[in-house]
Protein backbone atom coordinates (compact mmCIF):
# COMPACT_ATOMS: atom_id res chain seq x y z
CA UNK A 1 0.00 0.00 0.00
CA UNK A 2 2.79 2.21 1.28
CA UNK A 3 4.19 2.03 -2.42
CA UNK A 4 1.41 3.12 -3.98
CA UNK A 5 0.39 5.43 -2.71
CA UNK A 6 4.60 6.73 -3.30
CA UNK A 7 4.14 5.75 -6.97
CA UNK A 8 0.78 8.19 -6.83
CA UNK A 9 2.47 11.29 -5.41
CA UNK A 10 5.35 10.84 -7.56
CA UNK A 11 2.79 10.68 -10.69
CA UNK A 12 1.46 13.68 -9.42
CA UNK A 13 4.36 15.52 -8.87
CA UNK A 14 5.30 14.84 -12.20
CA UNK A 15 2.45 16.17 -13.89
CA UNK A 16 2.74 19.55 -11.23
CA UNK A 17 6.00 19.90 -13.33
CA UNK A 18 5.22 19.24 -16.63
CA UNK A 19 2.39 21.81 -16.24
CA UNK A 20 5.00 24.08 -15.67
CA UNK A 21 6.79 23.56 -18.60
CA UNK A 22 6.77 24.86 -22.25
CA UNK A 23 9.01 24.93 -25.00
CA UNK A 24 11.11 28.05 -25.06
CA UNK A 25 10.53 30.46 -27.72
CA UNK A 26 14.11 31.77 -28.62
CA UNK A 27 13.01 35.36 -30.15
CA UNK A 28 14.47 35.60 -33.93
CA UNK A 29 17.27 38.12 -34.22
CA UNK A 30 15.72 41.89 -34.90
CA UNK A 31 17.10 43.40 -37.57
CA UNK A 32 17.07 46.99 -37.50
CA UNK A 33 15.67 49.23 -40.46
CA UNK A 34 15.57 52.48 -41.56
CA UNK A 35 12.66 53.66 -39.03
CA UNK A 36 13.95 51.61 -36.29
CA UNK A 37 17.71 51.58 -34.86
CA UNK A 38 18.99 53.10 -37.93
CA UNK A 39 22.04 55.74 -37.60
CA UNK A 40 22.31 54.84 -33.71
CA UNK A 41 25.74 54.46 -32.53
CA UNK A 42 26.64 51.41 -30.58
CA UNK A 43 26.50 52.94 -27.24
CA UNK A 44 22.86 54.72 -27.86
CA UNK A 45 21.52 51.33 -29.00
CA UNK A 46 23.11 49.60 -25.68
CA UNK A 47 21.99 51.85 -23.73
CA UNK A 48 18.33 51.73 -25.32
CA UNK A 49 18.62 47.57 -24.54
CA UNK A 50 20.11 48.55 -20.81
CA UNK A 51 16.92 51.30 -20.26
CA UNK A 52 14.26 48.75 -21.64
CA UNK A 53 15.63 46.11 -19.52
CA UNK A 54 15.20 48.50 -16.20
CA UNK A 55 11.50 49.56 -17.33
CA UNK A 56 10.77 45.76 -16.40
CA UNK A 57 13.40 44.73 -13.67
CA UNK A 58 15.98 43.56 -15.29
CA UNK A 59 19.53 44.21 -14.10
CA UNK A 60 22.62 44.45 -16.44
CA UNK A 61 24.99 41.89 -14.79
CA UNK A 62 27.67 41.91 -16.92
CA UNK A 63 28.56 44.16 -20.04
CA UNK A 64 31.12 43.73 -22.93
CA UNK A 65 31.58 45.49 -26.02
CA UNK A 66 28.40 43.96 -28.02
CA UNK A 67 26.79 42.00 -25.51
CA UNK A 68 25.00 43.46 -22.38
CA UNK A 69 24.42 40.78 -19.77
CA UNK A 70 20.64 40.76 -17.97
CA UNK A 71 19.08 39.04 -14.84
CA UNK A 72 15.72 39.03 -13.97
CA UNK A 73 14.42 38.23 -9.99
CA UNK A 74 11.40 37.54 -8.99
CA UNK A 75 10.50 36.98 -5.32
CA UNK A 76 13.70 37.52 -3.99
CA UNK A 77 15.67 34.60 -5.49
CA UNK A 78 13.05 32.54 -5.92
CA UNK A 79 13.47 32.54 -9.59
CA UNK A 80 15.90 34.05 -11.89
CA UNK A 81 16.80 34.38 -15.18
CA UNK A 82 20.08 35.66 -16.82
CA UNK A 83 19.68 36.04 -20.74
CA UNK A 84 22.01 37.90 -23.06
CA UNK A 85 21.55 40.31 -25.63
CA UNK A 86 24.02 40.44 -28.27
CA UNK A 87 23.84 43.64 -30.38
CA UNK A 88 25.77 45.41 -33.48
CA UNK A 89 24.73 48.10 -35.74
CA UNK A 90 22.81 45.58 -37.98
CA UNK A 91 20.27 44.96 -34.93
CA UNK A 92 20.17 42.44 -31.81
CA UNK A 93 19.61 39.12 -30.63
CA UNK A 94 18.33 37.73 -27.04
CA UNK A 95 20.15 34.61 -25.91
CA UNK A 96 19.00 32.40 -22.73
CA UNK A 97 21.89 32.28 -20.63
CA UNK A 98 20.80 30.71 -17.33
CA UNK A 99 17.78 30.25 -15.08
CA UNK A 100 17.43 28.95 -11.03
CA UNK A 101 13.99 26.89 -10.39
CA UNK A 102 12.48 27.81 -13.76
CA UNK A 103 12.41 24.06 -15.17
CA UNK A 104 14.47 24.17 -17.37
CA UNK A 105 15.94 21.53 -19.27
CA UNK A 106 16.32 19.65 -22.74
CA UNK A 107 14.61 17.08 -24.00
CA UNK A 108 14.50 14.96 -27.00
CA UNK A 109 16.88 18.25 -28.44
CA UNK A 110 13.91 21.28 -27.19
CA UNK A 111 14.56 23.08 -24.30
CA UNK A 112 11.50 23.38 -21.95
CA UNK A 113 11.41 26.31 -19.16
CA UNK A 114 8.59 27.63 -16.70
CA UNK A 115 5.98 29.66 -19.49
CA UNK A 116 6.45 32.58 -17.63
CA UNK A 117 10.16 33.03 -18.80
CA UNK A 118 8.82 33.30 -22.19
CA UNK A 119 6.18 36.11 -21.42
CA UNK A 120 9.39 38.11 -19.32
CA UNK A 121 11.49 37.85 -22.71
CA UNK A 122 8.75 38.47 -24.93
CA UNK A 123 7.98 41.49 -22.85
CA UNK A 124 11.51 42.63 -23.29
CA UNK A 125 11.84 42.36 -26.63
CA UNK A 126 9.03 44.54 -27.41
CA UNK A 127 10.15 47.11 -24.86
CA UNK A 128 13.66 47.43 -26.67
CA UNK A 129 11.76 47.36 -30.30
CA UNK A 130 9.68 50.19 -28.37
CA UNK A 131 12.55 52.23 -27.59
CA UNK A 132 14.46 51.64 -30.99
CA UNK A 133 11.73 53.72 -33.09
CA UNK A 134 11.59 56.48 -30.00
CA UNK A 135 14.97 57.81 -30.17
Amino acid sequence: MKKVIVLILALMFSLQVQARQMPMEQPPRVIFTEKMGSGMSAEQIKSNIVSAGNRFGWMVIGSEEGKVTLQYNKGNGKHVVTIAVVYDMKGYQINYVDSINMNYEVENGVPNIHPNYNRWVFNLNKEINNSMYSK
